[in-house]
């Protein structure tokens, strides 16, 4: 439940910044590359996988609200994390890759803003 928790609390964050219009971080030079360990195709792999687990937490959070008791609302919990642990798969990641991949962007400013750029490049 824990990765399900920090994978949607960022993938909140990021579509939050993906909603305004340009972000004063991504009006700013950014480098062409991405950080050291991480390879372009991992950083295009976490942003499809975090689109599809940012849709997951929509779906979530219309289902929780419809939930008509605790046990309810606890599977469609577990249901959700199972489906984006299998959306992180499908993009080529482990959700420890993933997992990492979330703790560099919250420590990276830089790393962030090319996250979240190429989130809204996908999102068009």
């Amino acid at each position: 439940m824990q990765f399900l928790r920090s994978s949607l609390a960022l993938s909140s964050v990021l579509a939050a910044l993906m909603l305004v219009a340009v972000p004063k971080v991504l009006t700013q030079e950014q480098p062409a590359t991405p950080p050291a360990g991480l390879s372009q195709g991992q950083l295009e792999s976490f942003a499809d996988a975090a689109i599809e687990v940012q849709r997951l937490e929509t779906e979530l959070n219309a289902d929780l609200q419809a939930a008509d008791n605790p046990e309810e609302a606890a599977r469609l919990r577990q249901d959700a994390e199972g489906e984006a642990t299998r959306a992180v798969q499908a993009n080529g990641l482990t959700t420890d890759e993933y997992m990492a991949i979330v703790r560099a962007a919250e420590q990276d400013p830089a790393l962030y803003a090319m996250i979240t750029d190429m989130m809204r490049q996908r999102a068009q």
